[in-house]
C-alpha cells in the first residue's frame, strides 16, 4: 500500500472512526470490522471535506450498511446549497463499472423517491432528504477510493451517461471521483476545522474597553469570503447553522455584491464573530483606529452567516470583491463563563430579521387589500407576525397562500417560477413578475376565490399523491402547481373569479375525476418526455413545463371535448 494511503487510514482511525456508529456491525471482529469502520470513516471524511462540517456531525450523515442501495453517506450544505451523495471504497484499487452502476442506481432511486430499496438509515431521513433535494441548486455524486488512478473507461461511461440523462432538463447533478491524492491532501481537515485560528487584517477598528475582549472593525469582503472557503459551514455555531437553510436573504446579499458593491457596507448589518482569544499579531499594543492585524483562535460566526455565505459564493464564482467592506464585531470568550458565549449567540440571533417577504409591506396596495377583505370577513396577512385567527373570519390566508394561488391563475410560467422559489416573485415590488400577480387594480374578491380554489384543489390532489408511491409520487408532488394551473384554466372557461358567491368547493367535488385525469396524465406525459431524467429539475424549467402542459391539455381536455 502506498504511503499516502497508509497516512489517510491513520487519519481515518484517529479523527473519524471514534464518531462512527457501528452498532449494526458489532458482531463483526478483526479485519472485517476494521474494513467496515474505515469505509464509513472515509464516507464521513468526504462529508467533512465537501460540506465542511466537524467529524462528529459528518458521522451522523453516514448511511452505509445492509441494503444501503450503494449510498454510504448523504449530506446537505446550506450555504453552498448543495446535496452530496457519497459512495466510499477504502481500498487501493479503482472502482469497477458494476460498482459505479450500483451507486448510480442508488442515486437514481434517491432522486425518484424510491426509498423502498433503501435501508432504515436512509428511509428515516426521507422527509429531510426530499426537502434538501427540492431546494438545492446542485446535487453532487462522489465516488471515493484509495487509488491514485482514474477509473476505467467503462466506469467513466456509466457515470457520464447517468449525468447526461439527469441533466436533460437542466444542470442539476455532477459526478466526481475522489481519488487518493485528493483525499491525502485533505487528510488533516478535521484538525483544520477544529483549530479555526486565523489572522484578520482590519482597515479601521475601535474597542469600548480592552481590545483583547472586544473589537468592532471594518474588514475587506474578500477576507470573509476566504474564511468561508476555508472553513465552510463549520465556521458557524452548530446550534444556529441548523436553522439557516433558506437562501432568499443570501440571494439578496449576493445581488448587492454583484450589482452595487460600493453600497454593500451601507446596506449590510455586518457579522459577529466569537473567538477564544484575541491578540495582536504584530505588536503587544496595537494602534487604535488604524490598520492592524489581529490573531483569533477557534473562530465561530454566530451572526451574519448569510453574509459570509454570499461572500463565499461570490469568491467561488469569481465575482470581484475589491469594493466590498464588512463591519465585524469580534468578541472574546476568554475568561468568561460558558453561558457568555451562548448568550452572545442567542441575543444576536433573536432580533427581528428583515427578509424579502417583509419588503412587500412597502406596497401600499397590500394594506388596502388587507383592510378591504377584513371588512368583508376575510383575514389576509401580508406582514410577519400578523394576526391569524381562523375562528373570527370566514377565511384566513397569508401572502404565501395568495402568491401561490395568483401564480397558478397567472399561468404556467409564473406558477413554475413560484414553485421553484416563491421569494423571487416578491424581490422587486415594482417589477414585472410581482405586478403580474399583484397589479394595482387587483380585485380582492379574485384574490379570495383564487386562494379558495388553490386550497380545495390541494385537499383532493394531496389524497391522490398519498395513494401513489415511488417515482409516481415524486412526479405528482412536483406537478402540483402545473395541475392546479390547468384546472383553473378549465374553471375559468365559464366562471369569473372576480364574482362573489362562487361555490368553488362544490365544483371541485364535481370534477374529482378530472383532477385524477390531470394527475395521471402529468405522470404519464412526464415519463414519456423525461423518463430517465430528474423530475425536480424538470418542473423548475418553464419551457419544459409549458411543453408538458400542452401535452396534458391535448390528452385530457381535448379528449374530453371529443368524448
Amino acid at each position: 500500500m502506498q504511503i499516502q494511503a497508509t497516512q489517510v487510514i491513520k487519519t481515518l482511525k484517529t479523527d473519524f472512526v471514534p464518531h462512527i456508529d457501528t452498532s449494526d456491525i458489532s458482531k463483526h471482529v478483526g479485519k472485517n470490522l476494521e474494513r467496515q469502520q474505515l469505509t464509513r470513516a472515509l464516507a464521513a471524511m468526504c462529508v467533512t471535506v465537501y460540506a465542511h462540517i466537524p467529524p462528529e456531525d459528518a458521522a451522523t450523515c453516514v448511511t452505509d450498511g445492509s441494503n444501503d442501495d450503494g449510498i454510504d453517506a448523504i449530506c446537505y450544505s446550506a450555504f453552498a446549497n448543495r446535496v452530496y451523495v457519497i459512495q466510499s471504497k477504502c481500498r487501493d484499487r479503482i472502482p469497477t463499472a458494476a460498482e459505479v452502476e450500483t451507486f448510480v442506481r442508488g442515486v437514481r432511486h434517491l432522486l425518484d423517491g424510491e426509498y423502498r430499496y433503501m435501508n432504515k438509515r436512509l428511509s428515516q431521513r426521507q422527509n429531510e432528504i426530499n426537502e434538501y433535494l427540492g431546494d438545492c441548486d446542485q446535487i453532487v455524486a462522489v465516488f471515493a477510493y484509495l487509488s491514485a488512478d482514474m477509473p476505467s473507461k467503462e466506469a467513466m461511461d456509466v457515470s457520464e451517461r447517468f449525468v447526461n440523462e439527469i441533466n436533460a432538463s437542466g444542470e442539476i447533478i455532477s459526478f466526481e471521483y475522489m481519488r487518493l491524492n485528493e483525499i491525502h491532501a485533505q487528510r488533516k481537515i478535521a484538525q483544520t476545522l477544529e483549530r479555526g485560528e486565523i489572522d484578520l487584517q482590519v482597515e479601521k477598528w475601535l474597542t469600548p474597553g480592552d481590545y483583547r475582549n472586544e473589537i468592532m472593525a471594518i474588514v475587506t469582503g474578500s477576507q470573509i469570503a476566504e474564511l468561508y472557503a476555508k472553513f465552510g459551514d463549520s465556521l458557524f455555531d452548530s446550534n444556529i447553522r441548523k436553522v439557516l437553510q433558506g437562501t432568499e436573504t443570501n440571494n439578496l446579499i449576493f445581488d448587492t455584491i454583484c450589482e452595487s458593491p460600493t453600497s454593500f457596507w451601507a446596506y449590510n448589518n455586518g457579522i459577529t464573530i466569537l473567538t477564544n482569544s484575541i491578540s495582536c499579531a504584530n505588536k503587544p499594543r496595537p494602534s487604535v483606529s488604524g490598520s492592524e492585524c489581529f490573531r483569533l483562535s477557534s473562530v465561530s460566526v454566530v451572526n451574519g452567516a448569510q453574509t459570509s455565505g454570499a461572500l463565499g459564493r461570490a469568491l467561488k464564482e469569481k465575482v470581484p470583491l475589491d469594493d466590498i467592506y464588512v463591519t465585524v464585531r469580534i468578541i472574546s470568550t476568554e475568561g468568561q463563563d460558558e453561558a457568555f458565549g451562548q448568550n452572545v449567540t442567542r441575543f444576536t440571533n433573536t432580533q427581528n430579521t428583515i427578509g424579502v417577504r417583509e419588503f412587500v409591506a412597502l406596497d401600499p396596495n397590500q394594506e388596502y387589500w388587507h383592510q378591504t377583505l377584513r371588512e368583508e370577513g376575510y383575514l389576509y396577512t401580508y406582514k410577519m407576525g400578523g394576526e391569524f385567527n381562523p375562528e373570527e373570519y370566514a377565511l384566513s390566508f397569508s401572502l404565501e397562500d395568495a402568491t401561490r394561488a395568483l401564480a397558478c391563475l397567472s399561468g404556467i410560467e409564473d406558477a413554475t417560477r413560484t414553485k421553484s422559489k416563491i421569494s423571487q416573485m416578491w424581490s422587486k415590488i415594482n417589477g414585472e413578475r410581482y405586478k403580474r400577480l399583484f397589479p394595482d387594480d387587483l380585485d380582492p374578491t379574485l384574490m379570495v376565490n383564487a386562494v379558495v380554489f388553490w386550497r380545495n384543489f390541494n385537499e383532493y390532489y394531496n389524497q391522490i399523491i398519498g395513494e401513489a408511491e415511488g417515482k409516481e409520487r415524486k412526479v405528482l408532488q412536483e406537478g402540483t402547481y402545473l395541475c392546479c394551473t390547468l384546472l383553473l384554466e378549465k374553471y375559468r372557461w365559464d366562471h369569473d373569479l372576480a364574482t362573489s358567491g362562487l361555490n368553488i368547493e362544490a365544483w371541485i367535488n364535481e370534477h374529482k375525476a378530472l383532477i385524477e385525469a390531470l394527475a395521471y396524465a402529468c405522470f404519464a406525459e412526464h415519463e414519456d418526455i423525461n423518463g430517465g431524467g430528474y423530475a425536480g429539475s424538470f418542473f423548475k424549467n418553464t419551457d419544459k413545463v409549458s411543453s408538458l402542459a400542452d401535452r396534458i391539455r391535448q390528452s385530457v381536455f381535448h379528449q374530453a371535448e371529443l368524448g
